[in-house]
């Protein structure tokens, strides 16, 4: 509004400065209007006692530098004959023209009004002189007077507008950062609103000021939600370790007297081979308990039973030898022969994104990761693959793993996780995130480590769209000497 006001002061200021110029020239105008009036009839005054030619003569000279205003001066013989008359208008500018002609045959009525009267002449008949009313002069310079004044309206709204959209375009250029801030809140990115400037305007810096708000609030709520799931998932594998307990106390104990006494039977059936034979098929059976058992300790606690004295980390090696066994385990004949499960890792050079070899197992010894995040790692890639053998039936199936960062300790590592399948997809996404534990637990699980599950279609060069899920994650390789090494 000030700047508006600033515009429109300016504009105030220019009609007065007009106006006074236009009102010395108006009476300048009418003076001389005036003084040529008296010209005139000082001339006609004295016709008497100059020669006809010599009138006619000085009377159109006169008329001529200094014309009559709002008057036409025209001089008659006695016979009608017209010896002067008004001069020539001037050309005027043809849209001028035009509104003149306009005005003269729409608006102004013709005026008949004129004063005559009769002057003699030496040795011959009268003159009849008259002066008629003209409203042409007058007519023009009202016109100009009326464009002058629309020319400088016109140019008065321009600036008031110029100076609008300048000030609408410069507080309403912040918004686009406003809407980038509610962008990134919607796609939890705090970031984007704790770099918002300072608002020119105080009505958005009010806005600015509550989104900065809302994005603290929304970050401290993430935070605690992350620390909540983060206690939830713990106390999972806290139970897991519990029940691995328990499985290896209670059943590995009482497995082993079940193959002792079954050893000690076979003995003493020796010689009878009906009885040995069924012996011998108690203890493979009790054999194969025992492994069943060993590879459910294996699921629920993949790292072992770890005490609060142990080392935070464990070694790459360790979730790679992990991460080969879980898709072998898949893999294994009679167990879903028509799925092909394939383990694809792969290493990025931070620097200049080329492709590595994954490290040789001397040196993913001592490249030490946080066990969360291990962990984290080998329970998604757990659920992912039970997801597609129970629901996806598909024909191939490929776990990546992809590190960015140099291969040393206490370096910045991106991880990049996926699995894919080329089966029959989801058909909404949403309900699969709400609906049951498999994707749920998988988002939660990545969601707790700061990172963001992407769902979609795997691009599966079947006709079926298959399902890809996604993960990217961020974490430091933990210096050496902070995992526990494969034994």
């Amino acid at each position: 509004m000030r700047r508006a006001g600033l515009v429109a002061g300016l504009v105030v200021l220019l009609a007065v400065l007009l106006g006074v110029l236009r009102m010395n020239e108006d009476i300048d105008g009418e003076v001389d209007a005036a003084m040529a009036l008296a010209g005139v009839v000082a001339r006609l005054g004295n016709l008497a006692q100059a020669e006809d030619d010599e009138v006619i003569a000085s009377l159109r000279q006169l008329l001529g530098t200094q014309p009559l205003r709002h008057l036409e001066l025209q001089v008659h013989a006695a016979d009608g004959r017209l010896l002067l008359g008004p001069p020539a208008p001037a050309p005027v500018a043809r849209p001028l023209g035009w509104l003149l002609a306009l005005h003269r045959e729409l608006l102004s009525a013709p005026d008949s009004r004129r004063v005559a009267w009769t002057v003699p002449r030496p040795g011959g008949a009268p003159w009849t002189v008259a002066l008629a009313a003209s409203h042409d002069s007058e007519r023009r310079e009202a016109m100009v007077s009326l464009l002058g004044m629309l020319l400088l309206l016109g140019l008065c709204v321009a600036g008031l507008l110029l100076a609008m959209r300048w000030n609408l375009r410069r507080a309403l250029a912040p918004l686009g950062r406003l809407l980038d801030a509610i962008a990134g809140i919607e796609a939890h990115q705090p970031q984007a609103v704790r770099s918002l400037p300072t608002m020119p305007i105080r009505e958005l810096e009010a806005v600015a000021l509550a989104l900065r708000h809302l994005g603290s609030a929304i970050e401290s709520a993430e935070a605690q939600r992350r620390l909540l799931s983060q206690q939830v998932l713990t106390l999972q594998e806290d139970e897991r370790a519990r029940l691995a307990r328990e499985l290896h106390d209670e059943f590995g104990q009482r497995l082993t007297a079940l193959r002792v006494d079954a050893a000690w039977l076979a003995r003493r059936v020796a010689d009878q081979p009906s009885l040995k034979a069924v012996v011998d098929g108690m203890s493979q059976q009790c054999e194969r308990v025992q492994q069943d058992i060993r590879s459910l300790l294996v699921r629920l606690q993949p790292f072992g039973v770890v005490s609060d004295a142990e080392p935070a980390g464990e070694s790459l090696s360790r979730l790679t030898a992990l991460l080969h066994r879980l898709v072998a385990g898949w893999a294994t004949p009679g167990r879903e022969a028509a799925t092909a499960y394939r383990l694809d890792l792969a290493w990025q050079d931070a620097g200049n994104g080329a492709e590595q070899p994954w490290p040789e197992p001397a040196l993913a010894d001592r490249l030490c990761l946080p066990r969360p995040l291990l962990l984290a790692i080998y329970r998604i890639s757990q659920e992912a693959l039970t997801n597609v053998a129970r629901h996806a039936d598909a024909t191939q199936v490929v776990l990546r793993l992809q590190c960015s960062g140099v291969a040393a300790p206490d370096a910045a590592l991106a991880v990049a996780w996926s699995v894919c399948d080329d089966g029959l997809g989801l058909p909404s996404a949403e309900a699969a995130l709400r609906r049951g534990n498999g994707i749920a637990g998988i988002q939660e699980r990545v969601w707790a480590l700061g990172g963001e599950l992407q769902v979609g279609p795997a691009g599966a060069a079947s006709s079926r769209p298959g399902l890809c899920l996604a993960a990217q994650l961020q974490t430091r390789l933990l210096p050496s000497g902070a995992a526990r090494l494969l034994a």
